[in-house]
């Protein structure tokens, strides 16, 4: 180790957070780290006092972030001091800036413990000067195709980044995260039982398989209690059966606020299944870290969701309810999809797929229209249908046009900006609307 090399890297990224404090209050989630690992590469390696019996990542494709921000709720609400990137900022730079601004000037880390949020392609850099020694996979589904491919792809990388020395927190309900517990020393499943939500897909056209990870045959979802994840079985050779998972959300009781798991009841603040997995992985990593019962249920009755995921607004005279989506996994698409088909009463649907500006040239992905279901919206009741988007709104009024939508309750606006809202909606009936768009309008920068 530089000495002097690592001290100059830590006191110019101190440095860089006061003077981001004062310029752009907020903003700065991975500068601090980007100067630190300029001067000093192995920086995150050099800081002292971390114990990485007591370090945490969470990765995988959904839910890292309400799963890092849960984790530190209960951690930090049962009195434990933590490091966290609750922002999002998942690269080697993102943990570096958590660690930076929780760290003395001597460069001694104060926190007991660490959790962070770790993009699954770089997992393995970040682990090689972090060794957490435990490590929540969540999921490993399709997303960002023109950054990572397929998902083969990311289980290589993820897997890469594991061996011996680690504990894996696996979800039993998603083939591709269970079978990484094999490259792991220790595995820990968990899991959520079919519920009031799940539900059963028929075959049709657009129906996509998924193969076995152990003799790549097709498996099967005996339920889904989100798109492509719940109980399976591949019936070739019986993967996904052979033992339950270590622990499991057993009953959910989505209009009283509770969960069940181990006999024992746990409050849940979510009318959806989404964050039953998050739940539960959390449960299974404070439990196997020592914390006790009690300090679980204080930790989950006070926290709330953080993300801004679901929220209701007024606009052209109608109560406007948004639904956030992952807009490049068709996944999250098909959750958000399903939110809205619970309810059954006429309404207008707003849908903001666009093209994707965080890689140049503006990547448009149409693919993942072929991957969800919009039947069970139409046949919730829909009154009108509106596609904001300049880049594929048409491709998508043609996607649901094959699904049975009626072109004459169809309208393509140029996007997604509040005027253009206000105008799609203006003409039509008080009808609720629900909106799906990963920014909604009131959220986006002007033009």
């Amino acid at each position: 180790m530089n000495t002097l090399r690592f001290y100059l890297a830590l006191w110019a990224s101190k440095l860089s957070v006061i003077l981001i404090n004062i310029i752009a209050k907020g903003r700065g989630t991975n500068l601090p780290g980007q100067v630190a690992l300029a001067i000093d590469p192995q920086f995150v390696r050099h800081l002292r006092g971390i114990d990485p019996a007591k370090a945490v990542f969470v990765t995988g494709t959904n839910g890292k972030s309400t799963t890092v921000n849960m984790l530190h709720h209960v951690f930090t609400s049962s009195g434990r001091s933590v490091a966290a990137n609750l922002d999002g900022a998942n690269m080697l730079t993102g943990v570096a800036t958590a660690l930076i601004k929780d760290s003395t000037l001597s460069g001694k880390v104060r926190s007991e413990y660490v959790i962070m949020e770790t993009d699954e392609r770089y997992l393995k850099f970040i682990r090689r000067q972090l060794p957490a020694k435990q490590l929540v996979i969540t999921n490993i589904q399709k997303d960002q195709t023109q950054r990572n491919g397929e998902p083969g792809v990311i289980f290589r990388k993820i897997s890469e980044a594991m061996g011996d020395d680690l504990t894996a927190f696996v979800n039993q309900d998603e083939p591709r995260s269970f079978a990484l517990g094999s490259y792991a020393g220790r595995t820990v499943s968990y899991a959520v039982r079919e519920n009031s939500k799940s539900y059963h897909k028929e075959e049709d056209f657009f129906s996509v398989t998924m193969p076995c990870s152990r003799c790549h045959e097709p498996i099967v979802f005996r339920a889904h209690n989100i798109e492509n994840v719940g109980p399976f079985v591949c019936p070739s050779c019986g993967y996904g059966a052979e033992k339950e998972a270590d622990y499991i959300a057993d009953t959910a009781d989505f209009e009283g606020g509770s969960f069940t798991a181990g006999g024992k009841s746990y409050p849940f603040n979510f009318s959806t299944p989404y964050f039953l997995y998050c739940y539960i992985s959390v449960l299974a990593v404070c439990r196997e870290m020592g914390l006790t019962e009690d300090e679980l249920y204080k930790g989950f009755e006070s926290f709330s969701d953080l993300r801004g995921r679901l929220a209701d607004k007024e606009i052209a005279g109608k109560t406007l309810h948004y639904i956030k989506m992952k807009q490049e996994n068709p996944e999250t698409i098909q959750s958000s999809l399903n939110l809205v088909a619970e309810d059954k009463n006429r309404k207008i649907f707003l849908f903001g797929l666009d093209e994707t500006l965080d890689y140049y040239p503006p990547f448009t992905n149409t693919l993942a229209l072929f991957d969800v279901d919009f039947q069970p919206v139409l046949d919730s009741g829909l009154e009108h249908f509106v596609c904001m988007s300049e880049a594929i709104g048409r491709a998508a009024a043609v996607r649901m046009m094959y699904d049975g939508f009626d072109s004459e309750h169809m309208t393509v606006r140029p996007s997604g900006y509040e005027e253009d809202v206000k105008a799609a909606l203006e003409p039509l009936g008080d009808y609720p609307v629900y909106l799906v768009e990963e920014i909604p309008y009131y959220k986006k920068p002007k033009k």
